[in-house]
């Protein structure tokens, strides 16, 4: 039976649930080879407690040839090291979508798999649904919008406020516009506006809202598509992950998921 060989940069809440995921849960088809962390006492965390190894370098991963490398740390990294993970033949499955937004990022991505055979598989990350609305898109020209809702907490600390703290008393709309700005402004916060864009009416077409609300305990997307003989619309609300506020659990869990389809008899 074959057993695929997976590595992982990122040692944080995400990164941390996916390795112990698949090392208790998957590990006849997977084996983690390694982690790798911008701190290498992280990684070796992370390591020791699914028994694999410490990376300190790209170049250390890439010389243990894993089938598959998941990206769990965020867009700079991926934007840093996406294009030679992909034209070294490795396949690549990022969380950080959000990097896509930019157009000359995302056509090196797409060059380097094909020129070398490879493939990136982009997660659900916290929401969902878009077997739906690709098959959507294919039927008439639509279009798509991703409303979210988060606390001051979640947000706080994204470029686009310039160090203002959000309200604690008021719900307020913080942001709209396009996903392409969006993520520009909030990078930590809006991979899944930008993965809804690339399954649908891309980055420059997507309308993204995003709103701060006060004693809010979840954080909730609502993406909206609309046709002219077609209405899709879709609620995901999960609680923040407790070690980092500003990603949801359920994205390293569309990971976990994304691996199990890949080597099952039956795909969904």
């Amino acid at each position: 039976m074959k057993k695929y060989k997976l590595a992982i940069i990122g040692s944080g809440s995400l990164g941390s649930i996916i390795g112990k995921v698949v090392s208790q849960k998957l590990s006849e088809k997977y084996e983690i080879i390694g982690v790798l962390s911008r701190k290498i006492e992280n990684a070796k965390k992370l390591a020791d407690e699914i028994d694999c190894k410490a990376y300190n370098t790209l170049n250390e991963v890439i010389d243990d040839k894993p089938d598959y490398i998941i990206e769990a740390a965020s867009t700079d990294v991926f934007k840093d090291m996406g294009v030679e993970i992909l034209t070294n033949g490795i396949n690549l499955i990022p969380l950080s979508a959000g990097a896509l937004a930019d157009k000359e990022f995302y056509n090196n991505i797409k060059e380097a798999a094909l020129k070398n055979n490879c493939q990136v598989h982009i997660p659900s990350g916290a929401v969902g649904g878009f077997d739906v609305l690709s098959a959507s898109l294919l039927m008439e020209d639509v279009e798509v919008s991703i409303i979210t809702e988060k606390s001051p907490n979640s947000l706080n600390g994204a470029p686009f406020l310039k160090g203002k703290k959000l309200s604690e008393e008021k719900a307020e709309e913080i942001f709209a516009g396009f996903a392409m700005e969006a993520i520009e402004h909030f990078p930590e916060n809006v991979n899944v506006a930008v993965t809804t864009a690339l399954a649908t009416t891309g980055v420059e077409n997507t309308k993204v809202s995003i709103n701060s609300i006060p004693g809010f305990e979840s954080n909730k997307h609502e993406i909206k598509l609309v046709g002219e003989t077609i209405s899709v619309n879709i609620i995901v609300e999960t609680t923040p992950s407790k070690d980092n506020p500003k990603s949801s659990t359920l994205a390293a869990y569309s990971v976990i998921s994304l691996l199990k389809n890949l080597v099952a008899p039956i795909t969904f």
